[in-house]
């Protein structure tokens, strides 16, 4: 018997939130996730018990850039959903546990690609560029999800000196590269353009015996998740809208911020309700 259609939706800036991305006083969000001895990302409590039900139906999949250790960091209103996709779909998780078929699909899918190593490079001497550029500012740290993809964490006042000629010429040498570039909030990602979020998600359709999936995301790096799903929205804020992105099968909430979160929610409840 078909389990009808999944909600895959991305999490940040979609569902949570940080308090700059809120647009709303956090004091009056809930709680989802903490590092270092602070709260950095909330939800209304519209949208947390939204999500508590749609975890609960069994047809609803984080899908997200984070890697494991930071999905992980996230707090759900019972427990977390049965199925994930992280590192942008390099990492599918059954029941929290990364799946080693999924693991093996993906290392053949990334064969074309320049290796990860050398666009960390790459990403390194941009970020001294940046420190070059803005005097007196910190080093931005270069991290590696290893095999998989890159990303720089900017600092106070670098994200303006970024954008513009840097972004771009990074973005023409990466796409010779086989990789897609991406600026969300005070990240920077470098990820092969086989990794997907859309193919991961498509694996747990077909797990699940699904008819298909909606989907929700904000950033360039949802594009083909968004463009493969039967339905999907995006919010009125974040990457694709700074771009000026659009798809005809992609509809934009009517609310903005941490609101946005709780309409999607709602939203990807009715979908598959």
């Amino acid at each position: 018997m078909s389990a009808g259609l999944l909600a895959a939706s991305d999490l940040d800036q979609t569902l949570v939130f940080s308090a700059r991305s809120a647009q709303a006083d956090v004091t009056g969000l809930v709680p989802v996730e903490e590092y270092r001895g602070g709260t950095i990302s909330w939800v209304t409590p519209g949208a947390w018990a939204v999500l508590g039900d749609l975890v609960a139906s069994g047809r609803f999949v984080p899908v997200t850039t984070r890697t494991v250790e930071q999905y992980r960091r996230i707090r759900w209103p019972d427990r977390p959903p049965r199925y994930a996709v992280c590192a942008n779909g390099g990492v599918v998780l059954l029941d929290g546990a990364p799946d080693a078929s999924w693991d093996a699909a993906v290392r053949e899918r990334l064969a074309g690609c320049a290796p990860v190593a050398d666009v960390v490079a790459e990403l390194g001497r941009l970020a001294a560029g940046l420190v070059a550029a803005v005097p007196g500012s910190e080093e931005p740290a270069v991290r590696e999800v290893p095999g998989l993809f890159g990303y720089v964490v900017l600092r106070e006042g670098q994200r303006p000196e970024l954008e513009g000629p840097r972004l771009g010429e990074l973005t023409a040498l990466l796409d010779g590269w086989g990789f897609t570039v991406s600026l969300q909030g005070r990240k920077l990602y470098a990820v092969p353009r086989p990794l997907t979020k859309s193919a991961a998600v498509a694996e747990v359709v077909s797990r699940c015996d699904a008819d298909g999936f909606v989907a929700a995301g904000d950033s360039l790096l949802d594009v083909d998740l968004l463009v493969a799903a039967r339905a999907a929205r995006r919010p009125r804020h974040g990457e694709l809208l700074r771009t000026g992105w659009e798809h005809p099968g992609v509809e934009l909430t009517d609310a903005v911020g941490a609101a946005a979160g709780e309409e999607i929610a709602r939203w990807l409840a009715a979908q598959t309700g």
